[in-house]
């Protein structure tokens, strides 16, 4: 029997510079499944430097259009090939390709996160509401599709856009369980970490606000900051103003095998973000025996079982997240219980376990 043809239409490729989460999870999950029942096609936007067309991990995949305008591109790609493909799976990130009005092909849609109304604060208003109404769209557009959704929370908010909730799949991203592992000793005094995009909608200003608190409660506790974006400059000018340079060090971007070795020797990895599908650097960090103190919103509460495999705090309480800090530093049998259940949690969401649920929503999907 001839395997099923599947176009993934995403914004950026695996190879794309500015790929993140989103890409990896494509990437790894959808490479294990191509070949086994199914072809896999990649379309994304065209980038300097790379091919028009070529293989990548075994996967054909296709660069089209201008990385602001390839909406237009894909929605009219997709609407010119749809008969040379069984199933088109759609990631709907900040703005739709609406294949739904244009192809007759069976469709998955997915879903990392909606911004919602968090954009307003991420970006200036003309662009934040034109996200804003391009998101609320699918209420209108994808009524009774198949979706899938890479959380609990991010499925609830899929049903809140009026999407049937028998026709939401959930399949977490998976990791590297073998790559992920403790390196290197625990920091002494303490470190808590912070890696990601310095984006203001990543808030890793909350966590160096609570640092003057933090020395309070526990002397020496140093913060290290890794990663680069448009918000580090402000980011800087805060630790300048607050008086905490000796405490707060920036890494700038780093290599997966210097991430490895700061979620080792961290005593804790914060994740202080507004908003996230999941919260994949939550279980990174609980593979290198490091647990996450999270705050309690979508996605991240999702990858922290409160009290159980991390902490989530609130984020309009930081004088809370700082006892809550303070507290499990100093209680080391408790952190030590944490971090055990935290890495058995993790090690059983290898990107294997993720791609056989993925392959089962595609099957179901295909009827």
């Amino acid at each position: 029997m001839a395997n099923k043809k599947v176009l993934l239409i995403n914004w950026r490729d695996i190879k794309n510079p500015e790929a993140g989460g989103a890409e990896l999870y494509f990437h790894e999950l959808f490479k294990r499944i191509n070949g086994n029942g199914y072809d896999i096609t990649v379309l994304a936007h065209k980038v300097p430097g790379l091919p028009d067309e070529e293989v990548v991990d075994g996967m054909r995949t296709l660069r089209i259009g201008s990385k602001f305008l390839f909406n237009y591109s894909a929605f009219f790609y997709a609407r010119k090939h749809q008969k040379e493909y069984d199933l088109i799976v759609e990631d709907l990130n900040k703005i739709p390709f609406f294949t739904p009005l244009c192809t007759k092909t069976k469709r998955l849609h997915m879903v990392m996160h909606f911004f919602r109304k968090s954009i307003f604060r991420e970006t200036f208003f003309p662009l934040a509401l034109y996200v804003y109404l391009m998101e609320r769209s699918v209420a209108l557009f994808y009524k009774k599709e198949h979706f899938l959704a890479i959380s609990q929370s991010t499925a609830d908010e899929i049903r809140d856009m009026g999407i049937r909730a028998k026709d939401i799949a959930v399949v977490e991203p998976g990791i590297d369980t073998e790559y992920f592992k403790p390196t290197c000793a625990k920091a002494n005094p303490p470190v808590i970490s912070y890696v990601g995009r310095l984006m203001k909608y990543k808030n890793a200003q909350f966590v160096i606000n609570a640092m003057p608190r933090l020395k309070e409660l526990v002397p020496g506790i140093r913060l290290e900051v890794a990663g680069g974006g448009d918000y580090r400059g402000e980011l800087e000018k805060l630790v300048k103003d607050l008086g905490v340079a000796d405490a707060v060090k920036f890494l700038g971007r780093v290599s997966e095998d210097e991430k490895r070795d700061l979620l080792s020797r961290s005593t804790l990895f914060i994740n202080p973000s507004f908003k996230e599908g999941w919260g994949i650097n939550n279980i990174e960090a609980n593979l290198c025996g490091t647990i996450s103190v999270s705050n309690n919103v979508a996605g991240l509460k999702d990858s922290v079982v409160d009290g159980v495999t991390g902490i989530l705090y609130e984020n309009d309480d930081p004088e809370g997240f700082c006892q809550k800090v303070a507290s499990v530093i100093q209680d080391k049998e408790r952190l030590a219980t944490l971090e055990k259940n935290a890495k058995e949690r993790a090690l059983s969401m290898s990107w294997d376990a993720m791609a056989a649920k993925m392959h089962a929503v595609l099957d179901e999907v295909m009827g």
